[in-house]
């Protein structure tokens, strides 16, 4: 993916070079139709971010919205549990420090730079000791439980999804990865800056 530069103009960010998923390619599909909802790619809002939070255990989804259109934030969360029955719950959400700075941080995060976590795995090397018999291993980390994340954004026009999997995890242990950094970091603005009204 190119570099995208990133310009504050006027509370909207201006991205230059950014290279829009035309395929739309989201792991999405089914939890958007039960809710009735849009590709990314369709949305008619100005700024539209979708986090999306799987918990591979329980197979449920929660997705936080976070949209801007005509100038006015509005934040949403779908929250889906499957005990006893599949329900969805829809809520209003609040910026603790409001909208635009909640914005603002994702971008300082990459959010618009940031490739999908399957692009990395050249980046995701380590190392052991050094045998000399059998030369240097590689220490390899799968993860196959615990949580997956989509973001889906659309950002005048333009709209991308990147997708990744328990990046505390991966982040402790390829260290040296700074988009494993900006999945967490991002993870925990929309854990901890969005709250239900």
């Amino acid at each position: 993916m190119k570099g995208i530069s990133q310009v504050k103009n006027t509370g909207i960010a201006t991205i230059k070079g950014f290279q829009a998923d035309s395929l739309n390619l989201s792991p999405n599909k089914d939890f958007e139709k039960r809710i009735n909802l849009n590709r990314i790619k369709d949305s008619r809002n100005e700024i539209e971010i979708r986090f999306y939070e799987r918990e591979e255990i329980s197979n449920t989804t929660t997705l936080k919205i976070l949209s801007k259109r005509r100038n006015k934030w509005t934040g949403t969360q779908y929250s889906e549990s499957n005990y006893p029955k599949i329900n969805i719950q829809k809520l209003p959400l609040e910026a603790a420090k409001g909208f635009e700075e909640l914005f603002q941080s994702l971008l300082q995060k990459n959010l618009t730079r940031l490739p999908s976590q399957s692009e990395l795995r050249a980046k995701m090397k380590k190392y052991g000791s050094t045998d000399t018999k059998r030369g240097r291993a590689e220490e390899l980390l799968f993860v196959n439980d615990g949580y997956s994340y989509s973001l889906e954004f659309i950002i005048n026009g333009k709209s991308n999804i990147i997708t990744f999997s328990n990046p505390e995890i991966y982040a402790n242990f390829y260290s040296d990865v700074q988009e494993l950094k900006d999945y967490v970091a991002i993870k925990n603005i929309f854990n901890s800056e969005l709250k239900k009204k």
